[in-house]
């Protein structure tokens, strides 16, 4: 029992005079010395870490905004492509339209002609079913008044 306390009392000795010991005897010098050491080192490396971390922030940031850029230029360029190509075949529609509306025309004009080819012609006017003297004139199966001079 005796050991037992002797060893607990030099540890409870040797504990505070780790504890009390820079208190009475003054800070080591060579300790004060590493401990400011670590701590310039430990702050560089933060400003360190921190700089790192903004330059990769800017970095992602140029990288979104030349991929924005791209897919606006993109779009941009599909929106005309689109309206080239629509226009084109829009324009074709018309022409094609056009030519329809003409070999109707004609078509009208030349069954008038056919059909008016034994009537009594007055000067260079054929006279129409209806009495009517145009040169000639197609009136179709609806009397539109469509005209193949």
């Amino acid at each position: 029992m005796r050991f037992l306390i002797a060893f607990v009392a030099l540890i409870g000795y040797a504990s505070a005079s780790a504890i009390l010991a820079p208190l009475v005897y003054g800070a080591n010098a060579g300790d004060v010395q590493a401990a400011a050491i670590d701590a310039t080192v430990a702050a560089q490396d933060t400003v360190r870490a921190i700089g790192e971390g903004q330059a990769r922030a800017a970095e992602a940031v140029v990288q979104h905004n030349t991929e924005a850029v791209r897919q606006v230029a993109e779009t941009n360029r599909n929106l005309h492509e689109n309206a080239y190509w629509g226009n084109l075949a829009a324009s074709q529609n018309y022409v094609a339209a056009a030519q329809s509306q003409v070999a109707a025309i004609d078509g009208t004009a030349a069954a008038v002609r056919a059909a008016h080819a034994g009537a009594p012609i007055v000067g260079a006017y054929g006279i129409s079913p209806y009495g009517i003297a145009a040169p000639y004139t197609a009136y179709g199966a609806y009397g539109l008044g469509l005209h193949a001079w």
